[in-house]
């Protein structure tokens, strides 16, 4: 048996900390709504069959043993929808009760325990969304609201991408402190992505081992299916799993949290370089005190030029388990160095001396690419390059 509890992911807490700091009009205005009715049970009663306990006693008694399991004591419909569509099942969320509806020949392919699985994991969503007073319940509602406007920003809309992906992490592993054992629950997760009677869940978490997740999940609502397998197995392990949430560091697709961290990361670097040797100027501290948010004083670096061609340590946020250092990507590396480049010509009295004092910075840094690209910028001569490259020293 499985001895987990469940708990909300750093990512949940991290971006509840942050539209609180951004959004809190909207955030307390969202929390404060009841999940009403709204005509629901009228739309299930016309277009749906209910399964009532004394004729699907299996499906109730599964649904109790994950309730109880969970820590739930609500009372559970289930409802089968019409039609021969894809197997699946979703909770429709209500202040007072939890309502379940299958989809699909899904019932008729899981036994006892596959069916407590299922269970859980459309109830763990109830469970984050009751939690702290609803709470994260108000952050969904919010980025649901955001992503349906044409008008959002795209790190909201990559919020609520990474945030919906969470929330079926979340819901898997609540399928998994349900029915107890790890391939009972990625059998079922299977039986319903697939459809078959028959799979192996050994198999798949072999499959899953062949992939590099580092780089991050690329589903828009739910991870890919052997995606969730591994986080499963690798949660049980107490191995950090929400690299399939964030991924290496996009400065061409942040979330709230790394365009946060994107400032943060661009003020500090240019701090450093505004402080290096062969740079310092009023000027050049001006541009630089431009990359905090609101611009500000310039502030002193601590520590040496952090290095941006190895993972990059990130804090951990409101409490939260010190998350794995990420990568940088390709892009983001780009825009360090149009960074350094762009302090390094920002005062012409400095000259070739602000040149070269940023081809150290760009070594000290581990930004390989950057003599490249000032050459590509500036357009060197080849004995320019290798004049301003022999004036480097180590």
């Amino acid at each position: 048996m499985v001895e987990k509890s469940l708990g909300v992911l750093g990512y949940h807490r991290a971006v509840l900390s942050q539209v609180r700091r951004v959004d809190e009009r909207a955030w307390a205005a969202l929390r404060d709504g009841d999940a009403r009715d709204d005509g629901l049970s009228d739309v299930l009663l016309r277009n749906t069959y209910r399964l009532e306990a004394e004729s699907h006693p299996e499906l109730h008694a599964a649904g109790r043993r994950a309730a109880e399991a969970l820590g739930l004591g609500v009372e559970i419909e289930f409802f089968q929808a019409q039609g021969a569509g894809q197997p699946n099942a979703s909770l429709l969320h209500q202040g007072d009760r939890a309502v379940i509806l299958f989809e699909g020949p899904l019932l008729e392919r899981l036994d006892a325990d596959e069916l407590t699985a299922v269970c859980g994991h459309e109830l763990a969503h109830r469970v984050l969304w009751t939690v702290e007073d609803g709470a994260y319940l108000a952050v969904d509602r919010l980025l649901d609201a955001a992503a349906a406007d044409a008008r959002t920003p795209a790190q909201y809309l990559e919020t609520h991408r990474r945030w919906v992906m969470a929330c079926e992490l979340f819901a898997d592993r609540g399928a998994l402190v349900a029915c107890g054992d790890l391939g009972t629950t990625v059998r079922a997760l299977l039986k319903v992505q697939t459809g078959l009677g028959s799979v192996d869940p050994t198999a798949y978490l072999r499959q899953a081992n062949e992939l590099d997740l580092s780089t991050g999940s690329r589903g828009t609502s739910h991870p890919e299916g052997v995606a969730r397998a591994w986080a499963l197995q690798n949660w049980l392990a107490d191995e950090d799993v929400e690299v399939l949430l964030t991924g290496p560091l996009d400065v061409d697709s942040p979330d709230l949290l790394d365009a946060a961290l994107l400032r943060e990361l661009s003020m500090d670097f240019a701090a450093h370089i505004a402080h290096a040797e062969g740079l310092r100027s009023d000027t050049v501290a001006t541009y630089a005190a431009g990359f905090a948010d609101p611009p500000g004083p310039l502030g002193v670096p601590g520590g040496a030029v952090p290095r941006f061609d190895e993972p990059l340590a990130i804090r951990p946020v409101d409490g939260a388990p010190i998350p794995r250092p990420r990568a940088l990507t390709g892009a983001t590396r780009q825009y360090l160095c149009y960074l350094l480049l762009d302090l390094a010509t920002a005062d012409p009295e400095l000259g070739d001396d602000g040149l070269i004092a940023s081809l150290r910075v760009a070594r000290r840094a581990g930004l390989s690419e950057y003599d490249d690209l000032a050459d590509d910028e500036l357009g060197w001569s080849d004995k320019r390059r290798a004049e301003l490259t022999r004036a480097v020293t180590p």
